[in-house]
C-alpha cells in the first residue's frame, strides 16, 4: 500500500519503476520543487539517486519532453559534470506524468547565484578559483555541443559549484536538445541572446555561447553586461525597457566606441576595478562576446577560445600587497605589473611558473600541481612542488620537490643540479627545471623589487 501523498504528487514511500520494469525504486525526502516538476531523494537499484518527477501538466504542454529524455539517455551524458538523465521512469498510481532519475547532488555544492550573494551568505571564492570555475564550464559545454546537443536554458538555476575547490556540477538538463530541434523554451530573459529576446529565432548552440559569455562576466565581474548607465537611470525597469536593453538595442558596458551606455560612478566603481583586473587578452574576449557578437552569431567566443585564454591566466592570479585585491599577471603586455586597480599602490607580482603558455604565481604557500606539471592522469590539487621561505633568511624563497623523484634544474649562468625529493632550490629568475619528460622556467616580473635570486651559481637553498 503506498504512503499518503498529503497533497503532493508523489510521497515518502511510494514505490516507482523503470519504463521496462526491471527495477524498481522508493520515493524519499522532497529535495525542492518548481515549475516543471518536482525532485525527491530516491533509492533505485540499489544505489541513492534524485528522481525527478514531471508535473501533469508541463507533460502535456512539453510535446517533446519525452523524446529529449529517451535522446539523452541514449547518448550518455557528456562528462562527469552533468546530473545527466539516467533512467525514465513511472508510478503506477500517477499515469498523467512520468519521471527520470539522476546522480543526487552533494550537500555541500551550493547554487553559483551565491557567488553574488551578500555576506554572510556569499561564496567567497579566489579569482584563480572563479576562473576554474569558468573553465570547468566551458570545458563542459564543449562536450556537449561536439554531441551535437544545445542546451537552451542557460541560467544561474542551472549551476552549482562546491564552496572551496570550485568544482562545478551542471543540473537542469532535460531541457538539452538537439541543435536545430524544436526547442521547449526559450530560456530566462537576462541570460537570453538578442535574436531569442527578439523572437527571431530560438536556441541553438550559439545562443549558447551569448548566455555562456553572459555567466563568465557575472562570475568574474559580478555584474550583467549590458547592465550600464541605461538600467541605472532607469525609475521603473518596464518589460518595454528590458526588451529594449538585452533585445532591439543591446549595448556592452565596457564598449570601448559608444559609452552612452557605459558606467556610472560611484554604482560602478567596483565594477570598472574588476574589469581594469583583468588582462587585456581576456577583456577583449568579452569586448567580442558583447560586440559584435551581440549581433552576429557567428562572431561569437567559442568554448575553445575561452579555455585557451583562461589556462593561460588561471594560475597567474596574486594580491596587491597593500589592500590585498586580486589581479592577473598579464604577460602577455609585458612583464611590467603597474598599479593596483583599487588603491594605487605599485604592484609586486611573486615570480611565475611558466610551463608551456601557462603561468603559475610562486607567491609564499603556493602549491604546483603535477597536473600543472603536465601529467595528465594525475589528481587535480596532487602536490609537485611548493614555495617556501628559506629557513635562515627571511624574504628568500625557494621551490621544495615534493615527489619522489629527483629534479633536474639549472639556474641562469649555472651548472646543472639535481634537486632531491624534499629539498629546495631558489626561485631565481630563468631558473630552468626538468621533471621527467616536463620543464618549466621560473619567470621573475620586471616590477619585482625584492627578489632576492641570488648570484648565477646559486641553485639549491637547503
Amino acid at each position: 500500500m503506498e504512503a499518503e501523498n498529503s497533497g503532493r504528487e508523489l510521497a515518502a514511500g511510494d514505490r516507482f519503476y523503470s519504463h521496462n520494469k526491471l527495477r524498481t525504486g522508493v520515493v524519499g525526502d522532497l529535495l525542492g520543487e518548481g515549475g516543471q516538476g518536482s525532485v525527491y531523494k530516491s533509492e533505485f537499484g540499489g544505489g541513492t539517486y534524485a528522481l525527478k518527477w514531471y508535473h501533469p501538466y508541463y507533460v502535456e504542454i512539453d510535446g517533446t519532453l519525452m523524446e529529449r529524455l529517451r535522446r539523452a539517455i541514449a547518448r550518455g551524458a557528456p562528462d562527469d559534470r552533468f546530473l545527466w538523465p539516467l533512467e525514465l521512469v513511472e508510478h503506477p498510481a500517477r499515469t498523467d506524468s512520468f519521471g527520470y532519475v539522476m546522480g543526487l547532488r552533494p550537500d555541500e555544492f551550493r547554487s553559483i547565484r551565491e557567488l553574488l550573494a551578500p555576506p554572510p551568505n556569499r561564496i567567497e571564492l579566489s579569482l584563480e578559483k572563479r576562473l576554474f570555475v569558468c573553465q570547468q564550464i566551458a570545458d563542459s559545454f564543449l562536450s556537449l555541443h561536439a554531441k551535437g546537443f544545445c542546451y537552451q536554458d542557460i541560467n544561474f538555476g542551472n549551476f552549482f559549484v562546491h564552496p572551496t575547490s570550485g568544482r562545478v556540477l551542471i543540473c537542469d538538463n532535460d531541457n538539452v536538445n538537439v541543435d536545430g530541434s524544436e526547442a521547449s523554451v526559450y530560456g530566462t530573459r537576462k541570460f537570453m541572446a538578442p535574436e531569442i529576446v527578439r523572437r527571431e529565432t530560438t536556441p541553438n548552440g550559439r545562443t549558447d555561447l551569448y548566455s555562456m559569455a553572459v555567466l563568465f562576466f557575472y562570475i568574474l565581474i559580478g555584474w550583467h553586461p549590458l547592465d550600464g548607465k541605461k538600467e541605472a537611470e532607469a525609475n521603473l525597469l518596464t518589460e518595454q525597457l528590458e526588451h529594449e536593453l538585452y533585445g532591439t538595442a543591446p549595448l556592452f558596458l565596457f564598449d570601448e566606441n559608444d559609452t552612452s551606455n557605459g558606467p556610472v560612478s560611484p554604482m560602478h566603481d567596483m565594477l570598472v576595478c574588476r574589469w581594469r583586473s583583468l588582462p587585456e587578452k581576456l577583456r577583449s574576449l568579452f569586448l567580442r562576446a558583447f560586440g559584435i557578437g551581440l549581433n552576429n552569431p557567428n562572431k561569437r567566443v567559442i568554448e575553445k577560445e575561452w579555455l585557451k585564454t583562461m589556462d593561460g591566466f588561471q594560475r597567474a592570479t596574486f594580491a596587491c600587497s597593500d589592500c590585498r585585491y586580486e589581479h592577473i599577471y598579464d604577460h602577455v603586455q609585458g612583464r611590467s605589473a603597474g598599479e593596483c586597480v583599487y588603491c594605487s599602490t605599485a604592484l609586486a607580482p611573486p615570480p611565475m611558473l611558466l610551463i608551456g603558455t601557462k603561468y603559475i604565481a610562486l607567491g609564499e604557500g603556493a602549491v604546483v600541481t603535477l597536473a600543472d606539471f603536465g601529467h595528465a592522469n594525475a589528481p587535480r590539487w596532487e602536490s609537485m612542488a611548493i614555495v617556501v621561505e628559506h629557513p635562515q633568511k627571511p624574504g628568500v624563497f625557494g621551490l621544495k620537490n615534493t615527489t619522489q623523484e629527483p629534479w633536474r634544474v639549472r639556474p641562469p649562468g649555472g651548472q646543472e643540479t639535481m634537486v632531491s625529493p624534499g629539498k629546495t632550490v631558489l626561485l631565481a629568475d630563468g631558473l630552468r627545471i626538468e621533471a621527467g619528460a616536463n620543464q618549466a622556467t621560473v619567470v621573475a616580473p620586471d616590477a619585482i623589487s625584492s627578489l632576492k635570486a641570488g648570484s648565477g651559481n646559486e641553485a639549491r637553498c637547503d
